[in-house]
């Protein structure tokens, strides 16, 4: 209860910073003080823009969990092909990417896939933002995805980050767990725990490997 009592303050902490920025940048901006044709007016403005999409995502977050807690999370399946999935997803966050190396194998003539389109972007995006929390700058991320039998398609997406205690490998899907409660990498807690719920609403499954170099999501969805 104590864990969970810090991460839903976490949580909420996550929520009120946002607020308090946008609300400085207002106060700002309605003081007179500054120069509606100064460069720190552009930067107040960017700076609401900027928490407003960071609370959009949170509050976004939050409700997905509450749909998948209550069964309520239904794919709007359509065959669509994972390449172009991946491609929308990393356009979007090129540059969140800045810093990293990125390795792509998800070929164009892969089978097409039954998958809510926008649901999968977010299993992608979500992966790629923990991989980028947890590894360190100028290392590599791959993705890789490959047909598995007749029936399946895998998808692998591995990072260098630091090895995850065996006990935790499971756990990490779990929502608003974190391996260090302290840690100081802001987040919601719940996007693993949203992947994983995302994944298996599509009949497929999801775990996550050490490797000698990193870690490595692994994720099954049916054809």
């Amino acid at each position: 209860d104590r864990l969970k009592s810090s991460l839903l303050s976490s949580v909420s902490h996550e929520l009120r910073s946002p607020l308090a920025a946008i609300k400085a940048s207002v106060s700002s901006l309605r003081s007179g003080e500054v120069d509606w044709n100064t460069e720190a007016r552009a930067d107040l403005l960017a700076t609401v823009e900027e928490e407003i999409d960071h609370l959009n995502v949170l509050v976004g977050n939050l409700l997905d969990m509450s749909r998948i807690e209550a069964g309520a999370l239904k794919p709007q399946k359509k065959p669509n092909m994972l390449a172009e999935i991946v491609g929308a997803v990393l356009a979007r966050m090129r540059s969140q990417m800045q810093n990293h190396h990125l390795e792509v194998d998800v070929r164009d003539d892969l089978p097409l896939v039954r998958v809510d389109f926008v649901q999968m972007e977010q299993v992608f995006t979500n992966l790629l933002s923990n991989s980028l929390k947890y590894s360190p700058p100028g290392s590599t991320i791959q993705i890789i995805a490959r047909q598995e039998g007749e029936n399946s398609l895998l998808v692998r997406l591995t990072n260098q980050s630091l090895p995850v205690p065996e006990g935790d490998l499971e756990r990490i899907f779990d929502k608003f767990y974190r391996i260090n409660p302290s840690e100081r990498v802001t987040g919601s807690g719940l996007g693993l725990s949203i992947t994983k719920g995302i994944i298996e609403a599509h009949g497929g499954k999801i775990w996550a490997e050490n490797l000698p170099d990193g870690l490595a999501f692994n994720f099954i969805i049916p054809l």
